[in-house]
């Protein structure tokens, strides 16, 4: 794992430039703590392969455990990149779901990276906090990021003498490695110019002085764990009950936010997922059922807006009662119009009453558990959003982990189900099952209608 004290701390770009020299030699199989969607398309755009979301909220011990056992393999070598501080948990003051917390859980061995600008002896006392703090002691070597090349031999010594744990390297400060980032985090990789060529400097950067067979021991001393095997939906499977069932997943720049586990427990069914794109496609592929999930609509607005065919047939999906789960991005995607940073309105889908807009700051942030009215499903999921819409819906109640925040959310409209939240599906089976089901009995209608 790659962790760090604090957030921006370079985690991403180190992470990146480790995870492109490894793939390299051995393959990777990348993983991101916590519920982020941004730093996972980073590793993607690395790797080729997806990141997988690694959450001590959304999955308890056990289904974390199996989650990482599924993902990971014996001919790879597995590199989780942290989030926030190595011991910043569930409200700020909890270890649940800490980068320490899944560390503990999946026993993997903590790289430290430290941010070294403006400090010398003062990051002994950084390091050493961090190696005494938390009943484990599970960080096993330290990386120096920002630091000058000549600086960092003596840095080195100094921290190895004083702390007694080993410095793996160093990525030293240039310019020309610096990523924007605007209100949900770090820009898209597809908006970085010259990405490649920038993960390759880095890495050629990070290799000059990259203690490789240190890193390769202590990946290799990790405590070796039994495999899992367990599947949901036997049952499922064996009465093929989903075999067939197509569902049409958009991705494209607006909307690329999701969890693998989502898209992998949908096959795992046995149902196909078929991409398509809202900015880009005219129409809907033969589909049974859509998912629309978050991104950036507001920086392609204008492009949808303009895409008026894909906005008709998602209407017409809708009123011919396609089942739709729609999340953050593609809730407001699905209303009457997004009221952007720039002041002007574009028109959207219309498949929904509400008009969402830009507020200039976090409107609701964090984990919550989300209830249904009939309290049919009980769901986890996350918000991070600086738009709020006219229209929040109320079929949900959304519930914070300490209990003391509630409020309605969610829009149900036919077998539309639309809302901020980011939905995690492993934490309630049932309501992806409900989600598949409705699929079905919509498509068995369909077709009777046909053959009449």
């Amino acid at each position: 794992m790659i962790a760090s004290p604090c957030s921006n701390s370079g985690k991403t770009l180190f992470t990146c430039a480790l995870m492109n020299l490894l793939n390299k030699k051995m393959g990777v199989a990348a993983f991101k703590c916590g519920p982020d969607f941004i730093d996972p398309l980073f590793h993607k755009k690395v790797l080729g392969l997806s990141s997988v979301n690694l959450d001590g909220y959304f999955d308890l011990e056990n289904d974390l455990l199996q989650l990482f056992l599924e993902e990971s393999s014996e001919e790879k070598i597995s590199v989780i990149e942290g989030a926030m501080g190595f011991f910043d948990g569930l409200g700020g003051t909890s270890l649940q779901a800490s980068c320490y917390d899944v560390a503990k859980t999946t026993k993997t061995p903590v790289l430290l990276v430290v941010d070294a600008r403006g400090a010398s002896r003062s990051l002994c006392a950084t390091i050493k906090g961090f190696l005494d703090y938390g009943r484990k002691n599970l960080i096993k070597g330290v990386f120096l990021n920002k630091v000058s090349k000549s600086f960092y031999p003596l840095l080195k010594n100094m921290i190895e003498k004083e702390c007694g744990v080993k410095v793996l390297g160093c990525l030293p400060f240039d310019g020309r490695l610096s990523w924007g980032s605007r209100h949900l985090g770090l820009v898209l990789p597809n908006e970085i110019q010259d990405f490649k060529s920038q993960i390759d400097f880095a890495s050629d950067l990070l290799k000059e002085s990259l203690d490789e067979e240190s890193l390769l021991k202590i990946a290799s001393d990790a405590c070796k764990l039994k495999k899992i095997h367990s599947n949901l939906f036997e049952k499922a499977l064996a009465e093929k009950k989903y075999d067939g069932l197509k569902i049409g997943l958009a991705y494209d720049d607006a909307f690329c936010f999701y969890y693998k586990k989502n898209i992998s427990l949908i096959e795992e069914a046995g149902a196909t997922v078929k991409y398509f794109s809202p900015v880009n496609d005219k129409v809907l592929p033969d589909v049974d059922a859509i998912i629309i999930g978050g991104g950036y609509p507001e920086l392609y607005a204008a492009k949808l807006q303009e895409n008026v065919s894909m906005r008709k047939a998602i209407c017409d999906a809708v009123e011919r009662n396609i089942p739709l789960l729609a999340e953050c991005g593609g809730f407001m995607y699905l209303q009457k119009e997004i009221l952007c940073q720039d002041g002007i309105s574009y028109k959207m889908c219309s498949a929904i009453d509400g008009e969402s807009f830009y507020t200039g700051k976090l409107v609701r942030f964090g984990y919550a558990k989300y209830t249904s009215k009939d309290s049919r499903f009980e769901i986890k999921g996350h918000e991070f959003h600086y738009f709020e819409s006219s229209n929040n819906g109320e079929d949900f109640t959304s519930e914070k982990p300490s209990g003391k925040q509630k409020h309605p959310c969610v829009v149900r409209y036919k077998n539309v189900l639309a809302g901020f939240p980011h939905l995690y599906y492993n934490s309630c089976h049932e309501f992806l099952e409900f989600f598949l089901d409705k699929a079905v009995e919509v498509k068995a209608l369909r077709k009777v209608s046909d053959e009449r």
